[in-house]
């Protein structure tokens, strides 16, 4: 007989399956599509068809999807009744993103619907890739020419069979790399000098806590890798152990070709090297050289409205930043340090930050709707909703293999957090979705964020296979919020400011979602975390019930439901946490020169590493109060883990905080079993 918690994955993995093949049959026969027969007019697209001669109809379709888009736009019709754009399959390679803005619209009942066509027999894959054919095989070892490659385009993934290949990297074992230690310019190898080919486009990889950070190489010369600028500068603003302390590993150099699926891209050549896992040459293989598939870009003044995306499969796209001089120097989930002129910051965080980008990218859009797609293999964040995206709709989509998040809603910036009435992003609605397998470059990303928002409602959906949290909602730990409250250790009132009205935050809601295998690379996150205040009441404060979060990596400290640093006004109600057993720190192992003694520091923090114990069902530093926990079944049910202090500001308890939890004793207990049940896709 099975444990409960292995029941559940199972009733989890089959939901999956079972959703995915609802979506197959719809993405190739377009079942959940509007019925042709419904729509006022309709456009035909296929790949054997011409944008020259083609007039649009079913026996003369366009061969683009974009020529379609110009047919809507100038059609009279348009926003008085349905026009439907029906898609046949195949692969449409885009050469620029697919652009939309207000002269594009239809209306709310009266949409634009971009669908797969009726009676697909293959689905429809909008891609940024460019494909990669004729490799030659010695051994293992494949090489391909890929002389269409754009002049100064350094694609950072490559897909292989549908698989995501492993970027040629040095350490694929341990915790960090042992053969190089930290330095204030970079690092220093530890014995006879690695030969890098071409240094200048190996890159640093640091993996901490809830960080990851990417630094380019700048200079390698006598063994001393010396990185980029302002890259390296800023990844060191932050106290040590989440600053670039630690090499976890390099990657992208030719000599890092050592285990089968790994790649190396060669701009000055133009080839692909490819290590196989079997003896059958690469098929299907792509490198993403977009980094952008579709934007909706409306304005205050003219937003975009009344669109529909139906049962479309988005793929291969790239995100470029990471090769500049920029880096990737994350903040926190995704967010960025850009540019020069960042003081040191004893808190760990900084003021100014930018968001990952959206492969599919949206602002000032309002009743728009993604329904049955597919979005796989690619490189940023894959949609984000911006500035002025109001009562959008995100449902039954399958999101897998992506670098960073599979959803951002909403942005951090000052405009983002107090809006006018236009830009305020609002109504949104994320539903139903099949996510799993995000943050595959970038770990420290959730695979949900949702920034300063009002009226969001992420419900109904699996998560699975998070490197990090599952769902991340908040910024600013107080320090942003009317009271400015100093939620992190060594924070001091008003430091980022006095503001005298409080964020757009209010109404948002995260319910019924599975959330399993989370934490899956690194530590100090949750199922669901938040920070800073949620509204100004629990009336239109976070709602949090009915999810269930399930399968926590062991070893990785985090609280399940977690309040963090100014969290306030959050209801935390009628959830379930299933095997999800309490982690411990991780501050790297000793004895090499790239953990704590090696920047100079004790080695005390690294003693802790798997022995002291992190988190609990409940938890956060230094939440601002007004929380309640209430019927929730957990391992734990009275435990608040909190370990932070910042006296004189903070009492060292949380107000306001109430906790009437129940203890979990049977996954098979009729009211958890109720709770797991309605949890998930519907």
């Amino acid at each position: 007989m099975l444990a409960s918690s292995s029941r559940f994955i199972l009733r989890a993995a089959f939901s999956a399956f079972l959703f995915l093949s609802v979506l197959l049959v719809q993405g190739c026969g377009g079942g959940s599509g509007a019925s042709a027969t419904d729509a006022c007019a309709a456009y035909w697209v296929s790949t054997s068809g011409s944008d020259a001669t083609g007039d649009g109809s079913a026996d003369h379709p366009f061969a683009t999807i974009d020529r379609a888009r110009l047919a809507v736009r100038n059609d009279a019709r348009k926003g008085a009744c349905r026009i439907d754009v029906n898609i046949r399959g195949g692969v449409y390679a885009l050469t620029a993103p697919l652009a939309f803005d207000a002269q594009d619209s239809g209306s709310l009942g009266h949409e634009v619907v971009y669908q797969a066509a009726p009676g697909n027999a293959e689905p429809v894959v909008i891609s940024g890739g460019l494909p990669v054919t004729g490799f030659q095989c010695s051994g293992a070892r494949c090489v391909a020419s890929v002389p269409e490659l754009p002049a100064g385009v350094m694609p950072r993934q490559f897909y292989v069979g549908d698989n995501r290949a492993i970027r040629a990297r040095s350490n694929t074992t341990t915790p960090i790399n042992p053969d190089y230690k930290w330095m204030s310019k970079g690092f220093q190898a530890m014995g006879a000098p690695p030969p890098l080919t071409h240094p200048e486009l190996v890159e640093a990889v640091t993996t901490t806590q809830w960080k990851m950070m990417r630094c380019p190489v700048n200079s390698y010369a006598g063994g001393t890798l010396a990185m980029a600028d302002p890259c390296w500068s800023n990844a060191n603003t932050f106290p040590t152990q989440w600053s670039f302390y630690q090499l976890s590993w390099l990657e992208n150099a030719p000599e890092f070709l050592t285990e089968p699926t790994m790649w190396y891209l060669d701009p000055y050549a133009k080839t692909v090297t490819y290590l196989m896992d079997a003896s059958t040459p690469p098929q299907n293989a792509y490198l993403p050289v977009l980094e952008s598939l579709l934007q909706i870009n409306g304005q205050a003044s003219a937003p975009v409205t009344g669109l529909q995306f139906r049962n479309l499969e988005f793929a291969h796209a790239t995100w470029l930043l990471p090769n500049s001089g920029d880096g990737y120097v994350s903040d926190q989930s995704g967010n960025l340090l850009m540019g020069s002129n960042y003081a040191y910051s004893a808190i760990g965080h900084q003021p100014t930050t930018y968001p990952t980008p959206g492969n599919i990218a949206l602002k000032y859009a309002r009743n728009v709707a993604f329904i049955g797609n597919t979005f796989k293999h690619l490189g940023g964040a894959a949609v984000s909703l911006g500035a002025g995206c109001q009562n959008n709709l995100i449902q039954k989509n399958h999101f897998v293999d992506i670098s960073s998040s599979a959803l951002i809603v909403g942005g951090i910036s000052p405009q983002d957090m107090r809006p006018d009435a236009q830009s305020v992003n609002s109504g949104n609605q994320i539903l139903d979705n099949v996510i799993q397998d995000t943050g595959r470059d970038y770990w420290d990303t959730a695979a949900i964020y949702i920034g300063f928002t009002r009226g969001t409602v992420v419900s109904h959906n699996s998560i699975h296979n998070v490197p990090w949290s599952g769902v991340a909602i908040g910024w600013g730990w107080g320090l942003l919020d009317q009271s400015g409250f100093p939620g992190l250790p060594s924070a001091t009132p008003s430091m980022w400011g006095v503001n005298a009205t409080p964020t757009v935050f209010g109404g948002n809601q995260i319910t019924n979602n599975v959330i399993s295998n989370f934490l899956e690379k690194l530590w100090d996150g949750g199922a669901i975390y938040t920070n800073g205040a949620q509204g100004t009441s629990f009336e239109n404060g976070l709602l949090i019930q009915g999810n269930v979060a399930e399968g926590k990596r062991p070893g990785a400290g985090g609280n399940i439901f977690y309040t963090d640093g100014g969290s306030q006004y959050v209801t935390v109600n009628h959830n379930v946490a299933l095997n999800d057993p309490v982690g411990t720190v991780d501050f790297g192992p000793c004895g090499y020169g790239t953990s704590f003694e090696g920047a100079n520091l004790s080695q005390d923090l690294c003693l802790l590493t798997g022995v002291v114990p992190y988190g609990a069902d409940m938890g956060g530093c230094l939440p601002a109060g007004n929380l309640k926990f209430t019927n929730n079944y957990f391992a734990d049910p009275t435990v608040f883990f909190e370990i932070c202090q910042n006296a004189p500001y903070v009492p060292a308890t949380a107000v306001d905080v109430v906790i009437q939890n129940n203890t979990l004793t049977s996954a098979s207990a009729p009211d958890v079993a109720a709770i797991v049940q309605n949890a998930g896709p519907r």
